[in-house]
C-alpha cells in the first residue's frame, strides 16, 4: 500500500541499460528481478521507467502511495506473474505484512 510503484532491485539506469549490468555483481534478489525484467512485456517495462524516472519522495517522512501495480478494488496486483523479489518476500498477511500493518496502524496508513 506505500510503495507508489514496483520495487525492482536494480537503479532506474539498469533497469533501462540491462546489456551493461555486471550480472556478476549483483545479489540473488537483483539477479531474480533481472530476469523477470527481461522477460515482461516491453509495454510494461516502459511504463515502469517512467513511474522511476518521473518520482518524487514524499517529504517530512510521509510514505508514497499505493502501487501503481495494485488494483485498488480487488487488493491484488495487476502484474503478479512480474512482481519483484521484494513482493515474493513480503506475502499478504505473512508475519512481515502484519507487523508492518500493526506499526502503521495508529496512522490509519495500513
Amino acid at each position: 500500500m506505500h510503495m507508489g510503484f514496483p520495487a525492482f532491485n536494480l537503479t532506474l539506469e539498469q533497469l533501462a541499460d540491462v546489456e551493461h549490468i555486471d550480472l556478476a555483481s549483483l545479489a540473488d534478489a537483483a539477479s531474480a528481478d533481472l530476469a523477470r525484467w527481461i522477460a515482461m512485456p516491453a509495454g510494461l517495462r516502459e511504463g515502469v521507467l517512467e513511474q522511476m524516472a518521473n518520482h518524487v519522495a514524499p517529504k517530512n517522512g510521509a510514505l508514497d502511495g499505493p502501487c501503481t501495480w495494485l488494483d485498488l478494488q480487488t487488493k491484488r496486483c495487476r502484474h503478479h506473474q512480474h512482481r519483484p523479489q521484494v513482493c515474493r518476500d513480503f506475502p499478504v498477511g505473512g508475519v512481515g505484512c502484519l507487523q508492518w500493518r500493526a506499526a502503521y496502524a495508529d496512522a490509519n496508513l495500513s
